[in-house]
């Protein structure tokens, strides 16, 4: 039996763990606010919130694509449609939509109220620049973005006028009229609420660590199987420095992972770099243990781990094991993990002084698109003559490729020529085929500009564009 607040709403149920919240929303509580565009989590006209208790009894919400979340991984939550916002009069941000005609055909509407609902529930500091993070997966095929731009910049500075204090939120929208009343009484209700396990006590039950990929792929198989939500560990969910390395819990999703303090710390490139995998919406369910098993050969967050010599910490079957993340694929979709076995964390050293990263992919649109090709370099210099060097490549294999044989590129200086037989070298160690997204031999000429890219970058170092190129 699952249990969960809907709106202002506590609602049990006996449907399936994989029942996908939009139907469940709107064929069963006929709630058709909510709506459904592509069924792939890239419009946003379906996104509600999912509020959840922490250890200390705080409420959270996230802004999540219900298109393509299983109302397993809710089990114990608040979920809050566009209905759920709905007042007497237009809420503060429907009525800034109306003032700045951020609305014609309505369709994508609801989605962006919510996303800007979850700006206002997070934002530390109700900047602008965090209401167009919070609106990345919202698309609008009739109003245009200035008029929504506007609508959300005129939220922003309504709500810098108002107490940032992030224990007193839901307070303070309330009184902005961006909430309804009953938000008031949610915490208390979710404590009592004694939400049992959606997971499958079966030992062969397919483990969901966020499902944005599997629940677009595979929904009607995933609806009549045994499931188990890496969503409920909450054991798994954190983010903490160990000597000279980050852990990251399994179930740590890859929004939590971008903004953590320890990431932008010691990796703080990353708060950029993640923005390119997808949309808030997505990056609000989506786990880096999820990306890494999903062993997708273009995976941004795998690519950018690889260069970084990261590891996974393997639990499962009475034991414990650690495996570098390199040696982890073994094939197409197939990995060193037998039944049983989970990824119970991902540990990424630190970088030495003076070690330079990069991360560039290339896409039909710059964000939040699946790469042709992309690449990550994780590089050591002594002087300008190369030290160490890491390079990945994704989309030229079958699996998330780490380039071997880079020692031999050791002491050598960082030139044009030096770069040229480096991108040569790589490009011999590929073997992309044909696809959707390229042709093989299109796929080798990206992989050899992303090279020269990463030390354009880092280094200055141009790409050829004369003659032998």
């Amino acid at each position: 039996m699952l249990k969960f607040i809907v709106n202002d709403k506590i609602l049990e149920t006996n449907a399936h763990p994989g029942t996908i919240l939009i139907d469940y929303l709107r064929d069963e509580l006929k709630l058709y606010g909510t709506k459904e565009g592509c069924k792939e989590g890239e419009c946003g006209a379906c996104t509600v919130l999912a509020g959840t208790l922490d250890d200390k009894g705080n409420i959270s919400y996230k802004s999540v694509a219900s298109c393509i979340l299983p109302i397993g991984d809710v089990n114990g939550s608040h979920i809050v449609s566009i209905e759920g916002v709905n007042q007497e009069e237009l809420n503060t941000i429907q009525k800034a939509i109306f003032d700045y005609s951020a609305s014609q055909c309505g369709f994508c509407t609801p989605g962006i109220v919510l996303s800007l609902t979850y700006f206002a529930l997070s934002s530390s500091e109700f900047s602008y620049k965090d209401a167009e993070d919070a609106l990345d997966g919202n698309l609008c095929r009739c109003t245009g973005y200035v008029a929504i731009r506007n609508a959300a910049k005129a939220l922003s500075d309504l709500l810098k006028t108002k107490s940032r204090d992030m224990n007193k939120r839901i307070d303070v929208l309330l009184e902005a009229g961006v909430l309804p009343s009953y938000f008031a009484q949610i915490p208390q209700k979710l404590k009592k609420l004694n939400a049992s396990s959606a997971s499958s006590p079966s030992a062969k039950a397919r483990i969901i660590a966020g499902g944005t990929d599997l629940f677009v792929q595979i929904p009607d198989q995933l609806v009549e199987s045994d499931l188990k939500f890496i969503s409920e560990r909450k054991d798994l969910n954190y983010i903490r420095v160990d000597g000279n390395c980050i852990r990251i819990g399994a179930a740590t999703s890859l929004e939590d992972f971008r903004n953590s303090c320890a990431v932008n710390k010691y990796f703080p490139f990353m708060k950029d770099d993640v923005l390119l995998h997808s949309s808030m919406i997505l990056r609000n369910k989506a786990t880096l243990a999820g990306n890494i098993v999903n062993a997708s050969p273009i995976g941004d967050i795998t690519i950018m781990l690889l260069a970084l010599n990261a590891s996974i910490v393997i639990d499962g079957n009475g034991k414990t094991r650690e495996i570098a993340l390199d040696k982890f694929y073994k094939d197409y979709k197939k990995f060193d993990l037998s039944e049983g076995e989970i990824i119970k964390e991902i540990l990424v050293p630190f970088m030495n002084e003076g070690v330079l990263y990069n991360f560039e992919k290339v896409s039909n649109r710059k964000i939040l698109d699946i790469a042709a090709v992309n690449s990550s370099i994780l590089i050591e210099t002594n002087g300008m003559d190369i030290a160490a060097l890491r390079i990945s490549a994704g989309g030229v294999a079958s699996i998330p490729l780490m380039i071997g044989g880079l020692d031999n590129f050791r002491g050598k200086e960082i030139s044009y020529e030096t770069v040229n037989k480096l991108a040569e070298y790589v490009v011999s160690q590929v073997a992309p085929i044909d696809d959707v997204r390229g042709s093989a031999n299109y796929k080798k000429l990206l992989i050899r500009q992303l090279i020269f890219a990463h030390f354009n970058k880092l280094f200055g170092v141009k790409v050829c564009a004369g003659e032998g190129c």
